[in-house]
């Protein structure tokens, strides 16, 4: 029972539908468009797609370390919530890769190799995150500054906004042949699986035995919001980007953060 009400209510569902519209608000700045004929959409392969996505990714909402979470695991949470979240954002690029246009299948692959660089970087931050708060003491504040700045440089990466949108004149013709239906459904299946990724950076930054279980959620809310809002600012105006110069973003700008952040880890509080 502790499962099913995690998924169909909280940590699940209701927190996966109201900050996704706060994604909307604050990063995308786009209006959501629910899909005129939800049936019509999921009959189609990419809508099908779009709701295993979404199913993934508000499955991976409930590992992780959410206050009054009776179904997260400290063994098994993380390694599901990985499997869950990887397997919401591969979904989606496998059915493109199946598209009989080679302009949409070289569109899904520009954008599988930037999401899945920005999503490496993300799991080290993770990993530090998560490293930080099996120990937490004053000591571990300057690797948690590093795992965040790192994991703000690295998501609009992973989740494909700002300057790492996809090239329209490489897949403006991604749509074609789809009823409006379904592409109001894969839409928001990226918005929740972008909302989701970003939760989960902010809900593992925050120290586990800081405070009580009402103060631990409203500091992930507010570490949401403040992500979110530096996301928004960085990706502003910002000119769209070759795959070999989002790559060297991943890997020269957001990758060494999270790096010193293990190594700081490491050496001063194993």
């Amino acid at each position: 029972m502790d499962l099913i009400f995690a998924l169909l209510v909280y940590p699940g569902l209701i927190p996966a539908v109201l900050l996704t519209l706060l994604f909307n608000f604050l990063v995308s700045q786009r209006r959501l468009v629910l899909p005129p004929d939800i049936m019509k959409a999921i009959l189609s392969t990419d809508g099908l797609g779009a709701i295993v996505s979404i199913v993934l990714a508000i499955s991976a909402l409930i590992y992780m370390p959410w206050p009054f979470n009776g179904a997260y695991s400290d063994v098994a949470g993380p390694l599901l919530m990985w499997a869950a979240l990887e397997a919401a954002f591969l979904v989606p690029s496998l059915v493109a890769q199946t598209s009989s246009s080679p302009m949409v299948v070289r569109g899904a692959a520009r954008s599988l190799q930037i999401g899945l660089a920005g999503r490496i970087v993300i799991w080290c931050v993770f990993g530090a995150l998560y490293w930080a708060n099996q120990t937490w003491s004053m000591s571990v504040v300057p690797a948690l500054l590093l795992a965040w700045v790192s994991g703000i440089l690295a998501l609009p990466a992973a989740i494909g906004v700002g300057m790492f949108r996809n090239d329209t004149a490489l897949t403006g013709v991604i749509t074609t042949g789809l009823n409006m239906s379904t592409v109001a459904l894969m839409q928001i299946a990226a918005d929740v699986r972008a909302t989701v990724l970003i939760v989960m950076v902010t809900s593992s930054l925050i120290p586990l035995d800081i405070g009580n279980e009402i103060e631990r959620l409203i500091a992930i809310i507010l570490s949401t919001v403040i992500t979110m809002v530096l996301i928004r600012i960085m990706i502003r105006n910002q000119p769209f980007v070759t795959l070999a110069a989002a790559l060297r973003w991943c890997w020269w700008r957001a990758l060494p953060p999270a790096v010193l952040a293990i190594v700081y880890l490491r050496l001063f509080v194993s």
